[in-house]
């Protein structure tokens, strides 16, 4: 039996990683002249997803060590973004607000995020963006599923 070549130009997990890698090379490139790294608009970013949250559930999220985050949330504290809040129940834990200064931000930040959508996805019609969408979001839904199996499995060893 021949075998066939990988054909990774139709790959979708190959073209899932060079669409994001790209994305996130021009997103860089469009907001470098607001002079944060990616590891601090990131982090805003998903606080302003995720208001009030912990240190250690941001560093779930943004999938680094805590103490990554801790430093990073010193720095930006001391920056003007954020502000840590004590947690009443467990001394050693803060809670993360964005200031005014970086909600304004993050607003800009999605404007650009917006802008860089509509520019990538040009060429596509609003019902087929829609489609590409849903059927992504069914390949998600499909591999958490993948993923819950797997840890019950764990779990029932």
């Amino acid at each position: 039996m021949a075998v066939r070549p990988l054909r990774f130009d139709r790959n979708l997990g190959f073209i899932i990683g060079d669409i994001s890698r790209l994305a996130r090379k021009e997103f860089d490139r469009r907001v470098r002249s607001l002079r944060l790294t990616r590891a601090q608009w990131l982090f805003l970013y998903h606080l302003a997803r995720r208001p009030g949250c912990t240190q250690r559930e941001l560093a779930e999220i943004l999938q680094l060590e805590p103490i990554s985050v801790s430093r990073q949330a010193g720095r930006l504290e001391r920056g003007g973004w954020i502000l840590r809040r004590d947690d009443r129940d467990d001394a050693r834990a803060y809670h993360l607000h964005l200031t005014p200064k970086a909600t304004r931000l993050t607003l800009q930040l999605e404007g650009v995020a917006v802008q860089l959508r509509d520019d990538y996805l040009s060429g596509l019609s609003t019902p087929r963006r829609d489609a590409l969408i849903d059927d992504l979001l069914l390949v998600k839904t499909n591999l958490l599923r993948m993923e819950a199996k797997a840890k019950n499995r764990l779990d029932e060893n």
